[in-house]
């Protein structure tokens, strides 16, 4: 989908790629000053361009797979970052994208035809990995993510310390790709909580994912539950910035971290000193001035209706973002390249004549959270950041 334009400016990759280069880094992908423009396509699906800056780079499974050959990504967060993370890992699974849009309509007709004819819908048999509402129940869809009866959707791949529960928790996903496919290893904690400091346990990965051996029956998920209501835990802290504080057995598990990426903004506004405390802590665990490959990433929160209302991004930009340069992390400001969709409105149940429902459902699945294809976006935005720069 290429404009008369694209040829007058440089490939990202190249801008990145040249010596001595002051682009290196990335950070000019996300920053404010650079133009974004959702090009629109026949599905109703959009593809991200920066039309004034340079042409993204559209990475395919295996050069993904080459740029992060036994790396190992660690993502902090809430369910923002886990359908961004869930969509990624089913890429390196998989060799393609999730399908553009979730099923959600209970075998009816799929709405979303692309530019060659083709559905872009998930079908009832393959329920999308990003949309929960594709799925019976949380339990199922957890289990099929951690293996189920079978190997379930990552092929014995993923392993899921994880339960739904009325109270909080550290639940924990983690996928590791075959030998083959480079060992890329990524793993998902995600935080809850109106707060910012509540009560951080869970339980420890056994390695299944190494050799894709990894099922999380029902019985097991079960037994999870019986682990958690007896408060029986592999590790227990006080909160977030206890468990990644440098010397705790939490913080070990993850000092072999090349790249981590944290955000909680589905909360609310994160308290500036937790912000402090959290990025000194992931600048540590990714080696701090002693390793210069590795890095640090605070996640702005992804453009919706209620992050506007709620004000998020002029903490995150206007603090968080300075916190987190200054303590040796960096700043991805999806936030920025999201905005278009904040200034969208969510209304349920739809009102009468409502004919912009239809454009806000091929961009949402519910008030806060996006329909496949956008974070396929971001996540080739992040490829872009992450691996231009190599030759």
């Amino acid at each position: 989908m290429q404009s008369k334009y694209d040829d007058q400016i440089p490939s990202c990759e190249d801008l990145m790629q040249q010596p001595y280069s002051p682009f290196a880094d990335g950070a000019f992908l996300t920053r404010k000053t650079t133009q974004v423009v959702w090009k629109m396509r026949h599905d109703g699906s959009r593809e991200l361009t920066l039309p004034t800056t340079c042409r993204l780079k559209r990475y395919t499974a295996h050069e993904a797979g080459k740029c992060l050959q036994d790396k190992n990504l660690l993502f902090i967060g809430d369910s923002l970052t886990r359908y961004q993370y869930m969509s990624l890992t089913y890429f390196f699974e998989h060799k393609k994208w999730p399908m553009r849009f979730q099923n959600g309509r209970q075998n009816s007709p799929c709405l979303h035809i692309d530019e060659y004819g083709n559905e872009s819908c998930s079908k009832t048999k393959e329920p999308s990995v990003c949309a929960e509402g594709d799925w019976k129940g949380w339990p199922e869809y957890i289990q099929a993510l951690g293996g189920a009866n079978d190997g379930g959707i990552y092929h014995g791949r993923m392993e899921a310390q994880y339960v739904r529960s009325p109270d909080v928790m550290a639940n924990t996903l983690q996928y590791v790709a075959s030998e083959v496919d480079g060992r890329i290893k990524a793993t998902f904690v995600e935080e809850v909580g109106w707060n910012g400091d509540e009560e951080w346990k869970g339980w420890n990965f056994s390695g299944c994912a190494y050799n894709g051996t990894c099922r999380y029956t029902q019985e097991k998920y079960d037994e999870n539950m019986r682990k958690y209501e007896q408060n029986e835990f592999d590790w227990s802290y006080s909160n977030i910035t206890s468990a990644f504080s440098e010397g705790t057995d939490f913080h070990s598990q993850y000092s072999d971290t090349n790249y981590v990426f944290y955000n909680r903004g589905l909360w609310g506004k994160i308290p500036i000193a937790k912000a402090n405390l959290m990025l000194v802590a992931l600048n540590a665990l990714t080696g701090g001035d002693e390793n210069q490959s590795n890095r640090c990433f605070f996640r702005s929160t992804t453009g919706s209706e209620r992050s506007r209302d709620n004000n998020i991004e002029k903490i995150e930009y206007g603090e968080v973002r300075k916190i987190a340069y200054a303590t040796g992390c960096e700043y991805f400001d999806i936030a920025h390249i999201t905005d278009e969709f904040s200034r969208m409105f969510f209304r349920h149940p739809k009102p009468p004549r409502s004919r912009l429902s239809n454009e806000y459902s091929s961009i949402f699945w519910d008030a806060v959270h996006y329909v496949p294809w956008v974070y396929e976006e971001l996540n080739n935005l992040m490829l872009n950041m992450l691996c231009n720069s190599q030759k």
